[in-house]
């Protein structure tokens, strides 16, 4: 089970506020330091207390931020990994107008073996849209892989997921689908397994 007890911070700048969230306060502030770095490259993002909210089956914490009108939501295990991820969702807005948003329900369904997390992505520029998907052994590690494809896919702008685990033995694998290349990791975890995969399709 994940827990959503979270900080808000805030810092007025310009006439208005910059956010950032994290269970700490020296974690909130570290993340509103990350959006504020995304507001000098044009990226203006905000949040409020109700940022934060728990994942279906009670598993994940998703933090909401608005950024230049688009909404993007990273998951953690926490709300401080959660935020990160949305920030690294910011930065990549801020580097080439790609956006995702991992969606309360339907980003997450139980599996036998780890996490699977799906993303929803767009690009500001070009209008076009795709999903996206990480896993891994637990939810950190699974979005941290999402990031990983968010940024291989922002280029090619095509939808790349992850096929659930499977195991044979004692060795588990995964399987990534993208439309230029499909790869399947293998490794003694579903984290080592899919980052066998990325390593195959050179992310």
């Amino acid at each position: 089970m994940t827990s959503n007890s979270s900080t808000l911070a805030s810092r007025q700048c310009d006439g208005s506020y910059v956010y950032g969230i994290g269970v700490s306060v020296n974690e909130a502030v570290e993340n509103l330091n990350g959006f504020m770095a995304v507001r000098q490259e044009g990226v203006d993002c905000s949040a409020n207390a109700s940022s934060i909210e728990s994942g279906a089956y009670g598993i994940g914490v998703f933090a909401h931020f608005t950024c230049n009108g688009w909404p993007i939501a990273g998951v953690g295990n926490s709300p401080t990994s959660a935020a990160r991820n949305s920030l690294a969702i910011a930065e990549e807005m801020a580097a080439n107008g790609t956006h995702c948003s991992a969606p309360l329900q339907g980003s997450y369904y139980p599996e036998t073996y780890g996490f699977r997390f799906r993303y929803d992505c767009g690009n500001t520029q070009t209008n076009s849209s795709w999903s996206i998907s990480g896993i891994g052994s637990n939810i950190d590690d699974a979005n941290s892989i999402a990031m990983r494809v968010m940024r291989y896919t922002a280029s090619t702008k095509s939808s790349c997921a992850f096929d659930a685990a499977g195991i044979n033995g004692t060795i588990l694998s995964v399987t990534l689908q993208c439309p230029s290349a499909t790869a399947t990791g293998y490794g003694s975890s579903v984290t080592a397994a899919a980052n066998d995969a990325l390593a195959q399709i050179g992310v």
